[in-house]
């Protein structure tokens, strides 16, 4: 289908959904965009020659194998309509609220424009939340019938459910690109922008998360001998950094500030006379890793010494940091996204300020570093009620939250001055071996997880959602290289746990986000986040 299709039943002068224009190129994209006109449904849509081949799934996808979902074919949109997230006036066609629901790639199995052609895709996507391996197919047209009926249905593997499982779309209703649910869109609460979906800076009152309040281009930077607490000292080679301590919800009273929690990589940016280098928590030099735009603007931050706490991510377009995106970039070499947030300020100008007030040491900070450029941002807090703020940050799909005492001093190691409260399960795992995909022979289609009790490996089963198709090749080289010939868990796995399993020396650490753990104590519902290389 062509895309004057398209155009021709829209009035582009009223709905803000994009015109668009047939791409030149080739990708391998798929979005689904909950759509609540006329009727609910799901828009399930494959890029294909430069356009997303589009069926309207009236009861959406399901996880479970066989269970065929009723998918309309429509017309051909352009690329651009993927990063669509609004409310199409009423009268316009498809008048309604749309959200993207999921997006990634997929990856044809066999010939997809030969497929395509006989009524008959075949392909696995690699979807944030959905993944594992699906079926198109066209079901033989009536007599006289006009639309063209195709059936989506899920392939039997790792990434299926059974019928008792829960319902993907019961389960995860929200936005992957602003966290918000279709009921949101359509109508916010005040003080939303639908542009962004972040949380809008409020000029008065105090109800509700606020953002912190823009600061002055310029501020003379205080002494830090006059500094209660600093102490004159050398500038150390390291600090180990304070960690946070889980729990299951922020806290709240006046003595906490709250901070976003980020999803990247935390580092300890150490400046010397103009001389940057970046260490990982563990204490890593990893200064070459992250380009040189990093560290030419940490060079630019006007101090003799200091020692800066923060972390650096990639965001998506809704202004959420992925830390899958993160390790993406990395492993192509890109560092043109780079954001490095600083938050805590532990040495300046020939002083130590661990024993200073949280407070004062980010009001230093927030100082040093002037106005956000492109690369290096203060971050904020707020002082807001702790549950609240967490609230909104679920919603916008952040990972969740760090709480801090506000007079505290700066203490290495875990402890509970900072505490952390997240929007999901998320946990590192020791990878014990793979699956190999059944679409490509170089890449990986499930990784197998373990963790370590008393200097035992324990098996925890399989998570099979999450990677892209370059990921999925990435892992597999890097598994390739250090395989064994045998089990490296402690227990022996059953037939079915072991199935097609190749193992690998527990050398790599897998993030793994989750929804629960099985009664057997296997993750249920997992997705690979990344690898931990820090």
């Amino acid at each position: 289908m062509a895309l004057e299709t398209y155009r021709k039943k829209r009035n582009f002068s009223v709905t803000p959904e994009p015109q668009g224009r047939r791409a030149p190129r080739t990708g391998n994209s798929f979005v689904i965009q909950k759509h609540d006109a006329t009727r609910l449904h799901y828009d399930f849509r494959l890029e294909m020659d430069g356009v997303l081949k589009s069926w309207a799934v009236t009861k959406g996808p399901s996880l479970i194998p066989g269970e065929k979902r009723l998918a309309v074919h429509v017309e051909d949109h352009p690329l651009e309509y993927g990063g669509f997230e609004g409310t199409i006036p009423k009268g316009e066609y498809g008048g309604g609220t749309v959200i993207l629901w999921d997006r990634g790639t997929w990856s044809p199995i066999g010939d997809a424009h030969r497929g395509y052609a006989k009524g008959h895709l075949d392909f696995e996507l690699h979807g944030e939340k959905l993944g594992g391996r699906w079926h198109l197919v066209r079901m033989a047209g009536k007599p006289r019938e006009k639309r063209e009926n195709w059936l989506l249905i899920k392939g039997d593997d790792d990434a299926a459910r059974t019928e008792g499982d829960p319902d993907i779309l019961d389960e995860r209703p929200e936005s992957v690109a602003t966290g918000r649910k279709i009921e949101d869109v359509a109508g916010e609460e005040p003080g939303w922008s639908s542009k962004t979906g972040r949380i809008r800076k409020r000029r008065g009152g105090r109800t509700g998360a606020t953002q912190p309040e823009e600061r002055p281009a310029t501020v003379s930077v205080p002494q830090p001998s006059k500094i209660k607490g600093a102490k004159k000292a050398a500038l150390p080679d390291f600090v180990e950094p304070t960690l946070a301590t889980l729990v299951s919800s922020a806290p709240s009273g006046e003595r906490w500030l709250h901070e976003i929690k980020f999803d990247g990589y935390r580092l300890q940016a150490r400046i010397e006379a103009g001389r940057v280098k970046l260490l990982t928590r563990s204490g890593l030099d990893w200064t070459k890793k992250f380009g040189k735009a990093v560290v030419s603007a940490l060079a630019d931050i006007p101090v003799g010494t200091a020692l800066i706490d923060g972390e650096l991510v990639v965001e998506t377009s809704a202004g959420a940091s992925d830390f899958s995106a993160l390790q993406a970039d990395l492993s192509e070499g890109r560092s043109d996204r780079f954001r490095f947030y600083v938050f805590d300020l532990l040495h300046l100008d020939g002083y130590d300020l661990r024993d200073v007030a949280l407070i004062t040491r980010k009001e230093l900070l927030e100082k040093i570093i002037g106005g956000d450029n492109a690369i290096i941002s203060y971050s904020g807090h707020f002082e807001e009620n702790g549950a609240l703020v967490l609230q909104h940050a679920c919603r916008l799909s952040l990972e969740g939250v760090v709480s801090k005492l506000r007079d505290a001093p700066y203490r290495s190691g875990r402890n509970k001055n900072w505490v952390k409260s997240k929007c999901s399960a998320r946990q590192e795992f020791v990878v014990a071996g793979y699956v190999p995909s059944t679409t490509s022979r170089n890449a990986i289609g499930s990784l197998i997880l373990g963790v370590y009790d008393d200097g035992k490996l324990h098996h925890v089963g399989r998570v099979g959602t999450g990677y892209t198709a370059a990921v999925a090749e990435s892992l597999f080289k890097k598994l390739e290289r250090i395989r064994i010939p045998s089990t490296p868990f402690d227990e022996r796995l059953t037939a079915e746990e072991a199935r097609q399993v190749r193992y690998v020396r527990p050398e790599l650490v897998a993030e793994i986000e989750f929804r629960a753990w099985t009664a057997d104590g296997n993750l249920r519902h997992a997705s690979f986040r990344g690898l931990r290389e820090d």
